[in-house]
Order: C-alpha cells, then structure tokens, then sequence
C-alpha cells in the first residue's frame, strides 16, 4: 500500500531534522527493511509558512506493514511530526467502486 507522509518541522530545529535525515538514510542504507520504501521525494514544500516558523514536505512511501511506518516516527520524533495517509491508485479505486455496485 502507498502512503503520503506529510512532515512538518520548527525552523528552530532544522538542524536537528537534517542530523535526523542524515542518520535514517544511513541506517536505511544498512537495514532497508526496517523503514517503508521510498518511492517519491522527499520534497519541501514551498516556504510559505517559514514567516510561521515551520517548515513542511512530503514524502511517498510504499509498505504492506504499519510498523514500517511508525519506526520512520520513532526515528524522527520528537522534532518532525509525520501524518501517514493512504493513497490508492485511481485504476483501483474504480474498480472497487464498480464491485460495489454489483
């Protein structure tokens, strides 16, 4: 299943989260299994809440198992705050609708 992980982080903190990037790219290079794989991004979005303070993005993940997910929080907690949410192909998402017409 594939996932938009929308991030948010504290301009104060940046460093943090680059150290924190840094660190999972290294240990997904030595333990992919342990993090969802990336299939787009990650990308920042346009600064436009930088006046505000925070920094936001997101990232494209694909995995059959939630745990995948929840340890790429743990990694990055408490500086970058994630909202996983499920996206689905719209070929599939035709089809379910179809189904369930029948």
């Amino acid at each position: 299943m594939k996932f938009i992980g929308f991030f948010e982080y504290r301009s104060e903190d940046m460093e943090k989260a680059i150290e924190m990037l840094k660190a999972v790219t290294a240990e997904r290079q030595k333990s992919p299994e342990k993090y969802a794989k990336i299939i787009f991004g990650p990308f920042n979005l346009q600064p436009r809440t930088v006046m505000d303070g925070e920094f936001e993005g997101f990232c494209v993940y694909e995995t059959d198992d939630p745990e995948k997910l929840v340890n790429l929080q743990i990694a990055y907690n408490p500086v970058v705050r994630f909202k996983m949410v499920p996206i689905l192909e719209t070929s599939k998402a035709v089809e379910l609708v179809e189904k369930m017409k029948k």
